[in-house]
């Protein structure tokens, strides 16, 4: 029996809070006036001579091999990377046709998979080529999952609240996407708890008679932080103030990631000017007070 470790983490999180349409518009024209009277003061400087590599499209993708994956999901999986513009040297275009045709066939099962791509070009410029690419994919066994198991979870010591994250059942194939989305959903109820630091590491053990899995989850909550002050850059202080009152953000609360990713969501479509949520939201976190300050910066220049 062998024993393989792998780590997923996504973030990604959604709430619902009714919210003041007047306030919204209130803060949209004070950013709107702040783009007219501010300008970046660090543009960036023009790139000149500035080596691009050209553009790759794949003409044709077969796959080789003792394969048990159908014929049918071969052919989508060819068809969808027949249809992505990839781009660098060949050794690079290889590895990452490589990398996406074994997530795909883990999603499948097949955990152990290796897949190595022969690349030929077919037509080359300074700006595209054109590639045939055959995979040589070796599946190995295919899993299904056994069980999943918890530990470090202190919190949340309810089981079947942790395992219910996961959308794979005993018994379904062992799929990489639903372990990673399991990932996701554990941390967005700890980060809804107050654990920004949360971390949890799988550990997948493969029996091969059996062609089993059994996962477990190595959870390490980190400390619960609580609200210690909500900054606004950009806004004036009533602004700000009407805002405080809707994000439900109140220092000496306990941080909640679904009440700030709401506010972005709701408050970034209102920015008269580009913005993404990782460069509006800032984190200062004490560890020896266990409290974080906020920051949301709504310049027309935010500070990375």
């Amino acid at each position: 029996m062998r024993c393989q470790f792998v780590q997923l983490i996504v973030l990604g999180i959604a709430y619902s809070v009714s919210w003041d349409p007047s306030t919204l518009a209130q803060v949209s024209g004070m950013m709107s006036q702040a783009q007219d009277s501010e300008a970046c003061s660090l543009a960036p400087l023009p790139v000149h001579n500035q080596a691009f590599a050209p553009q790759v499209t794949i003409a044709e993708l077969v796959f080789d091999g003792n394969l048990q994956v159908p014929i049918e999901e071969q052919n989508q999986l060819s068809d969808s990377l027949k249809q992505q513009v990839l781009s660098g040297d060949v050794d690079d275009v290889a590895s990452g046709i490589e990398e996406k045709v074994r997530s795909a066939w883990q999603n499948l099962g097949y955990f152990n998979v290796q897949a190595r791509a022969d690349v030929k070009v077919l037509s080359s410029s300074p700006v595209s080529e054109r590639i045939a690419v055959s995979v040589r994919v070796d599946e190995g066994l295919q899993y299904r999952l056994e069980r999943i198991t918890f530990k470090g979870n202190k919190e949340i010591t309810n089981l079947q609240a942790l395992r219910s994250q996961f959308p794979l059942q005993d018994g379904d194939v062992f799929a990489r996407a639903a372990v990673a989305k399991g990932l996701e959903n554990l941390r967005r109820m700890y980060l809804q708890l107050g654990h920004i630091n949360f971390t949890s590491i799988p550990a997948a053990q493969f029996n091969e008679d059996q062609q089993k899995v059994v996962l477990e989850i190595d959870i390490d909550e980190g400390m619960k932080f609580y609200i210690n002050s909500v900054d606004f850059l950009g806004l004036d202080k009533r602004p700000s103030e009407d805002l405080l009152k809707h994000i439900q953000l109140n220092p000496g609360k306990v941080y909640d990631q679904r009440l700030v990713d709401l506010f972005l969501e709701k408050i970034i479509p209102s920015v008269p000017y580009d913005a993404s949520r990782e460069s509006r939201m800032h984190q200062q976190l004490d560890e020896r007070a266990a409290t974080v300050a906020i920051t949301f910066d709504f310049r027309p220049c935010p500070v990375e």
